[in-house]
């Protein structure tokens, strides 16, 4: 009969690390910005990097993308930064990216603006979804809190109650993705609870999009920011100790801490 062998002290600490490791998330900004929004996935569970290297922002477990008010400005600022790119080469090397506030307007085809001299201008944007963002003021809506009607295919938005805190000017009012084609898993839809309806979230494989904002949401925003910290994978890619990062890169605890807003 085989005798049974016994881990060694270095594979039974290893085992225990792999168990108690927490993923890194890669939060797109400059370093000593985010705050709320770093602390919000600290308390989830994440280890937190803020940063515009595009290195990091590949090899992190996770990568958010947030945006105000403005879906333009988002936009620009994704641009600047690069982040387009990165954002597609994670998508399509199944990477997660959680999209949250008035950036998930750049996910559509376009966003459209009303200019008091100009008239209606469209903007391309990155085109993972086809649709059109608009002003919630043509529909007669502005900024505010609404509760969610998830879709029955949720994951991450499933069964919530509350409301969630909406601050981007803009809404995609109508979804125009192709649900029939047999050989793609459709993207599951929340939509808004107000009249007229708008996009809340789509959850799409490794892309997942939030029009709210996590931050202002409550206990909302914070179970949603739960769940997707907790879906993701703990590679090791990236490394936050204190030797793999620029000193300004990094709070006391090892990680970027950043105080100031989200």
């Amino acid at each position: 009969m085989p005798v049974p062998v016994e881990p060694t002290p270095v594979e039974t600490e290893s085992a225990q690390s792999a168990q108690t490791a927490r993923p890194v998330v890669a939060v797109l900004g400059e370093p000593g910005t985010r705050g709320a929004l770093v602390k919000l996935l600290q308390d989830a569970g994440a280890e937190v990097i803020v940063t515009v290297v595009p290195d990091q922002l590949r090899e992190a477990d996770g990568m958010v993308v947030t945006g105000g008010a403005s879906s333009l400005e988002a936009y620009e600022d994704l641009k600047a930064k690069d982040a387009e790119r990165v954002i597609g080469r994670r998508v399509a090397g199944g990477r997660p990216v959680l999209v949250a506030g008035a950036a998930l307007s750049c996910l559509f085809d376009s966003v459209t603006v009303e200019h008091p001299q100009m008239g209606q201008i469209q903007v391309q944007c990155m085109g993972e979804w086809p649709g059109e963002s608009v002003e919630l003021s043509t529909r007669g809506l502005v900024p505010g809190v609404s509760a969610l009607r998830s879709s029955s295919d949720s994951v991450l938005l499933k069964g919530f109650e509350g409301e969630a805190h909406f601050k981007s000017e803009h809404g995609v009012f109508e979804w125009a993705f192709d649900q029939s084609i047999e050989y793609i898993a459709p993207p599951a839809v929340t939509w808004t609870v107000t009249e007229p309806a708008y996009i809340a979230a789509v959850e799409n494989g490794p892309l997942t999009a939030v029009q709210f904002c996590p931050v202002g949401s409550g206990e909302l925003g914070a179970e949603f920011m739960r769940r997707w910290v907790a879906s993701l994978a703990v590679t090791g890619r990236l490394s936050l100790s204190s030797e793999s990062l620029p000193s300004e890169s990094l709070s006391s605890e090892g990680f970027v801490a950043a105080a100031g807003g989200n």
